[in-house]
């Protein structure tokens, strides 16, 4: 499948009160539906810290997976009301969080949309980031890949 969205991506940190400046990426990837889930798949660019990797966001309904392989593997699953462990793999090293998702909200069809989590990283308990992942998808005219 050849790239068929644009793809706009930013995510948002709290730590102690403070905001830090979201990041952003845009780029192409590959968007898609099987069995009732929206499959977005793209590859990380150095400015999110992710540099060949290889990212998929699985959305389906009440829940979202954030898939990561290549040279950062990891695996993140967000759902209201549930806590989940992850094995959280950065370029800084590698830690054990859970993930507490607040809030779900998806709006996606077959030519994309929006979708957008709110969660927290926790450790021993304690809330130590709060964070929002914000994700547009815009399909491609004819297919055809544009350059940024």
């Amino acid at each position: 499948m050849e790239n068929n969205v644009h793809i706009r991506i930013k995510t948002y940190q709290e730590v102690d009160g403070e905001v830090d400046e979201p990041i952003e990426l845009e780029t192409f990837g590959k968007y898609g539906m099987l069995n009732g889930n929206h499959y977005l798949i793209y590859e990380e660019s150095e400015m999110t810290g992710f540099e060949d990797t290889t990212t998929t966001i699985k959305a389906g309904k009440g829940f979202v997976t954030v898939t990561r392989k290549g040279k950062y593997n990891m695996q993140m699953r967000y759902v209201v009301g549930e806590r989940n462990l992850c094995l959280y793999q950065t370029p800084y090293g590698e830690t054990a969080v859970q993930i507490n998702t607040q809030k779900i909200d998806r709006n996606l069809d077959e030519n994309g949309g929006r979708l957008r989590v709110e969660y927290t990283l926790d450790e021993d308990n304690m809330c130590f980031v709060k964070n929002a992942l914000h994700v547009q998808v815009q399909k491609l005219e004819n297919n055809k890949e544009k350059r940024l």
